[in-house]
């Protein structure tokens, strides 16, 4: 631009007048975007193309989506996720690394303190992290300070402690197009490397098994953890807000198992039928048939309520 100004002020011939103008046309519109068609490429001198201003702003990887719409926050993980039958549909598997990575606040008052001196003198999982005192200062445990920490343990400290069972956490899959892409779940530490999940409870999520990864964040504070557990718990949001039909329902080997279980001539001796139940916390036998076994169709009774009454439909009408 200055360079124009001189040559236009020392009365240049038109023809470098001309090309100094295209020239400085082309720098402007590089600058603002250089990917323009039937524009080269700006480059640098190691030849890599120029980053502009359209570059920096657009994109997954631009300015917005990365650095303001998406921003790396504390106290979450993601990994790849698998399925565990084992689990309900309001639990999640977290496997132990994470599980003594996160950590989530325990504040010490004067009925539980014993329980938090426990945390404080574990020196393995699960352990205090850290612990705040009512000054504010925080301090992390290590085995020089963890008598001095200890003695100073009162009411009203806060220990950051280490994920255990039944801690409420929030597992999300993205893309969340929906509300039910982000739940509540209680935690269950388990071995390996995947966090695990009940295949009923996947498909709200859109989620299947095949390395699909998924997000968990762990709410810190009293009121986003009562908040968590009561409103966004599976087993508190079952029916869609879109038409009122369950998110979670039995699917694949679930279906052709409930149907092994009810044909007529399925049938169990008393210990297999004690320890089925007694997976699923039912500790009740139906009545055994005259040949002392218990029928699937019984069995399976035992799960409805007592006073169901119910009428549908078949395919067939």
């Amino acid at each position: 631009n200055q360079r124009l100004e001189q040559d236009i002020d020392a009365g240049a011939p038109q023809i470098i007048i001309d090309d100094l103008w295209e020239l400085l046309q082309y720098h402007v519109t590089t600058y603002f975007n250089n990917e323009t068609p039937g524009v080269p490429v700006s480059r640098h001198r190691s030849t890599r193309p120029l980053k502009t201003l359209a570059q920096r702003l657009k994109g997954k990887e631009g300015r917005l989506r990365y650095n303001l719409s998406g921003k790396r926050v504390n106290f979450s993980a993601r990994t790849v996720i698998s399925s565990d039958a084992s689990l309900t549909i309001n639990q999640v598997g977290i496997p132990m690394r994470i599980a003594e990575n996160m950590t989530v606040p325990f504040y010490v008052t004067k009925w539980n303190i014993e329980k938090g001196k426990e945390y404080v003198k574990n020196t393995s999982y699960p352990t205090a992290v850290n612990v705040i005192g009512k000054d504010g200062l925080r301090k992390r445990v290590t085995e020089t300070n963890r008598e001095e920490i200890l003695a100073a343990l009162e009411p009203g400290s806060v220990i950051e402690r280490q994920l255990v069972d039944d801690d409420i956490v929030l597992f999300n899959r993205q893309p969340t197009l929906h509300r039910v892409s982000i739940m509540a779940h209680r935690v269950k530490v388990l071995p390996g490397k995947t966090m695990r999940m009940n295949v009923s409870i996947a498909m709200p999520y859109n989620a299947d098994f095949d390395g699909d990864e998924m997000n968990l964040h762990v709410p810190q504070s009293i009121e986003s953890q009562a908040e968590a557990r009561y409103l966004m718990q599976p087993k508190n949001i079952v029916l869609g807000a879109k038409d009122g039909r369950p998110i979670a329902f039995i699917i694949e080997d679930e279906i052709a198992g409930a149907y092994l279980l009810t044909k007529d001539d399925t049938m169990f001796d008393k210990n297999e039928a004690m320890v089925m139940l007694s997976n699923i916390g039912v500790y009740e036998l139906p009545e055994p048939g005259r040949n002392g076994m218990y029928s699937g169709k019984s069995i399976f009774s035992l799960l409805l309520p007592k006073d169901l009454n119910f009428e549908f439909n078949s395919k067939n009408n």
